[in-house]
């Protein structure tokens, strides 16, 4: 499975400074009691969330030598590393998180300006999944990363904070992504700008604000979500 373009690199940058900007805004705030709590995703703490973001920002740099040079480097070297590593970073101290996240994601975005102007970038597979993207979409990647765990940090940042094409980029590559999932239900989406996105071919009709649609496809949280018909089980989005 091929994904589209959302953003063009040097669009997804410019945000992606703005999305680190905002997130660092909200690590200052954080104590240590706060980080320990639960995020919006079941099983991790916002200290997990924190260290998927750390080593996602590394794992992406790997994708844009990949990009960039056309020799493959996977994101991660297995998905049980992954988890492990998120585990131990973890388990750090609120100055070390803030200190990790600030870091990796600043050698991300100074490592991802190598791809601007580039028209000869290679496709790239994500993760353990099928699913190929092209070069110049790791920057996408990581915006929608920061983007979508940000607000899964469940401390006030929400959708309607984001950028109005970023939040719609993000619920557009979702529906792509369960598009080509087993199970997908027939269903239109009509976020509120309008902009009619199909599940499945469209069919049951499902309204709502652009982030509350989002965070139901990404999440299954379906607070702010509106139906004629009791709501659709959808495949994870995972």
């Amino acid at each position: 499975m091929t994904l589209p373009v959302y953003l063009s690199v040097d669009r997804a940058l410019a945000r992606l400074d703005e999305a680190d900007k905002a997130l660092a805004a909200t690590l200052g705030k954080l104590d240590e009691e706060t980080l320990r709590g639960p995020s919006l995703l079941p099983g991790w703490t916002r200290a997990h969330v924190l260290a998927h973001l750390a080593r996602n920002a590394d794992a992406l740099q790997h994708l844009v030598g990949w990009a960039s040079t056309g020799r493959e480097v996977p994101a991660y070297s297995s998905l049980e590393q992954r988890e492990a590593d998120i585990e131990e970073g973890a388990k750090q101290s609120l100055q070390r998180l803030r200190a990790d996240v600030t870091t990796a994601s600043s050698a991300f975005r100074q490592r991802a300006e190598r791809l601007r102007g580039r028209t000869d970038l290679t496709d790239v597979r994500t993760g353990s999944t099928a699913v190929t993207m092209a070069g110049s979409q790791v920057p996408w990647m990581r915006l929608r990363e920061v983007t979508m765990h940000h607000v899964d940090l469940d401390v006030g940042f929400l959708f309607k904070d984001c950028p109005t094409e970023v939040v719609h980029a993000a619920l557009v590559e979702a529906a792509d992504r369960l598009n080509g999932k087993v199970g997908c239900p027939h269903v239109t989406l009509i976020p509120s700008d309008g902009r009619k996105i199909h599940l499945g071919g469209g069919g049951q009709v499902v309204e709502g604000n652009t982030g509350r649609i989002l965070l139901w496809v990404t999440r299954g949280i379906d607070r702010g979500v509106q139906s004629d018909k009791p709501l659709p089980v959808l495949p994870s989005y995972g």
